[in-house]
């Protein structure tokens, strides 16, 4: 069986929630409503991904409760909500095919499941094997146990923990080191609003926290400044972006931050996947949800914003908010806007069930081939990496693929020993 979807990466500041806010500055959200009908006071928001959703949720908020309340329609051109944070079934089992992980310091997402009371799941404790690839054999390998016993776990744990200092040396703590202080920038965020100022541009934003020089410069430099190894950078470090982002280290070095920031302890996501905090926020923010409605032109006229869909409707709203990346929308602008040109980097993502073919990796039995398959940059490798998801059987386990372009069936009957249908 195999699935396809597809998400996007910018190379700029991927981590950032890319919001076009277009208001009129002589009217505030909190404004009484005028005694008109047609007057436009509500809020429509393009995007119901956690940017789209995350916006309803704090104007709700933060909005003044003693006015009436302001109508905010959510337009979605796809048939559900979550943006990339969607899921695939695949084996009777339910998969994350975008976003699948949230950091431990994501006090945002935290705040979000807990208010709406969803489930969180915790990666499982034992230890899972890593390899690296090179497109012709591992070059590092740790070690996997598949026993029940704590001690036994944390045995391979600590031998992994030494496998991984014996090839990298203190350039794990001086990585580590680079990770915590652009974590701690960004934490600055989650101060109270009289601690900080309003922020008018990103990079107002990213200056107050000290992360603009991370934009300006590429992840390589950055670490290379922190005194990390060649090595390093070159095997890891590269694994872990090519996962996270389908990228190499020549990424920026804020998103580069983000990226390993991602590769630490303690993440999490939400049990039946993470879609629902997006779904959750937009139900508990009384909003207008419009599905499979794609806007085509957003228009000012003097006072307001018209916003015209493809189904033929027609909507007026005092402000508008694009939570979506406008390089993927196909939206026209009057008075036009000047949209930088941007390179996007799309990752394919393949989901199969079978089991993999050994001899590919130059091993003679499956039980060898690691849980997860990272790569080094290198033309001769097609995919960024393999993850086992779930085994149902020996013969019969669930796996995930990255890629920079479509893998053909070609390829994957090479790289796998079976693939099951239905």
């Amino acid at each position: 069986m195999k699935k396809k979807t597809t998400t996007t990466t910018t190379m700029l500041g991927v981590f950032m929630i890319s919001l076009l806010i277009i208001s009129n500055p002589s009217l505030s959200f909190s404004q009484q409503a005028a005694a008109d009908d047609d007057d436009p006071t509500g809020v429509c928001i393009i995007g119901s991904g956690i940017a789209g959703s995350s916006v309803a949720h704090f104007l709700r908020h933060y909005s003044d409760h003693s006015s009436p309340p302001r109508t905010i329609r959510i337009f979605e051109r796809h048939s559900v909500v979550g943006g990339r944070m969607a899921t695939v079934s695949l084996a009777g089992q339910t998969f994350e095919a975008g976003a699948s992980i949230l950091h431990p310091k994501n006090y945002h997402a935290l705040n979000y499941a807990k208010s709406l009371n969803l489930s969180i799941r915790k990666p499982s404790p034992s230890s899972f094997s890593l390899g690296i690839w090179d497109g012709h054999r591992f070059i590092f390998k740790t070690l996997t146990s598949h026993s029940k016993f704590p001690f036994l776990q944390k045995i391979v744990s600590l031998t992994n923990s030494f496998l991984m200092f014996f090839r990298y040396g203190f350039s794990l703590f001086r990585m580590g080191n680079f990770v915590k202080g652009a974590v701690d920038s960004f934490l600055k965020y989650y101060e109270s609003f009289e601690s900080r100022p309003v922020f008018e541009t990103v990079d107002e934003m990213l200056k107050w926290a000290g992360l603009q020089n991370l934009t300006a410069r590429t992840l390589q430099e950055e670490l290379v400044d922190a005194g990390l190894s060649t090595l390093l950078i070159q095997e890891l470090v590269t694994v872990i972006t090519r996962i996270n982002y389908g990228q190499s280290v020549d990424i920026s070095g804020l998103a580069g931050a983000v990226s390993l920031a991602g590769s630490g302890g303690g993440l999490w996501a939400i049990e039946g996947g993470n879609w629902q905090m997006a779904s959750g926020l937009i139900k508990s923010s009384n909003v207008s949800l419009h599905l499979q409605e794609e806007i085509k032109s957003i228009s000012y006229l003097g006072n307001y914003y018209e916003l015209n869909s493809t189904k033929g409707n027609s909507y007026n709203c005092e402000v508008t908010v694009v939570a979506a990346p406008l390089d993927e929308l196909n939206i026209h602008f009057m008075p036009a806007i000047s949209i930088p040109k941007r390179k996007l980097q799309h990752t394919h993502t393949t989901f199969v069930r079978g089991l993999l073919n050994p001899a590919y990796f130059g091993l003679s039995e499956a039980s060898e081939i690691p849980e997860l398959v990272g790569t080094i940059e290198s033309s001769d490798i097609p995919f960024s990496s393999i993850s086992l998801l779930k085994q149902q059987t020996g013969n019969d386990m669930s796996y995930k693929i990255f890629s920079r372009a479509p893998l053909a069936d070609a390829f994957l009957d090479s790289i796998f020993r079976t693939r099951i249908q239905g």
